[in-house]
């Protein structure tokens, strides 16, 4: 007689448990898909995920994630208590890539080679060496180095001169522009080229954007 009674206690306290973790989950499942954190679980003893701030719940037969990555990733997932964090991993490596192309692309729509100008400065101009002005006025500027190459106009199009020597090499270096994004660049065009013979001429200074692509100065004459 106990026995038929305790196991009729047993019974209704499981019952009961099972319908408080039913109403428990439905309320935590909606609450989730608005990306709202639980109200009926605890948190995982363990603690924060050393990911940048995700959070393991635990409810009555149910599991709760809050993302948190530290590259970004955001969401909140609920699932049995069998769900494991790198179930989750292929996603958040998506999310990862996407967030890298929209990186790349605001980058690329913040800088384009239309708010670049150069500027021969005319009082330097000789046929050993002339100054550039390089004011990039792009949000996302571009790495300017020491490259450049000379370029002349011969019958109305512009040619490429050669190197003096196949053996010459640029220094791997990027300068900052200053407060009114211009920087101030001597170049040495004896070394690279000799000295220039009388004609016009433009300086072209290549950059990457992606690809390399070439952004050229005013002309200069050589009298």
């Amino acid at each position: 007689m106990f026995m038929k009674k305790l196991l009729k206690v047993i019974g209704i306290v499981l019952g009961i448990i099972v319908v408080l973790g039913m109403v428990f989950f439905i309320v935590d499942y909606n609450r989730v898909q608005k990306q709202e954190k639980p109200i009926f679980c605890i948190q995982n003893p363990a603690g924060i995920i050393s990911d940048g701030g995700t959070i393991e719940y635990f409810g009555i037969g149910y599991k709760v994630i809050d993302f948190h990555t530290l590259a970004g990733y955001d969401d909140i997932k609920i699932g049995s208590w069998f769900m494991d964090y790198n179930d989750f991993e292929d996603e958040m490596k998506e999310y990862e890539m996407k967030f890298e192309e929209e990186l790349s692309s605001n980058a690329n729509n913040n800088r384009k080679p239309e708010n670049v100008t150069i500027q021969v400065d005319k009082n330097t101009i000789s046929p050993e060496s002339v100054s550039i002005i390089i004011t990039d006025n792009n949000v996302e500027q571009y790495g300017w180095g020491v490259e450049f190459r000379v370029q002349e106009k011969i019958n109305d199009e512009w040619k490429d001169l050669d190197y003096i020597s196949d053996d010459l090499s640029w220094i791997d270096i990027a300068y900052e522009l200053n407060e009114d994004n211009q920087l101030t660049q001597k170049l040495d065009i004896e070394k690279y080229y000799g000295k220039l013979n009388t004609g016009i001429y433009r300086i072209v200074k290549p950059v990457y954007d992606g690809e390399y692509i070439d952004i050229h100065s005013n002309e200069f004459e050589i009298k």
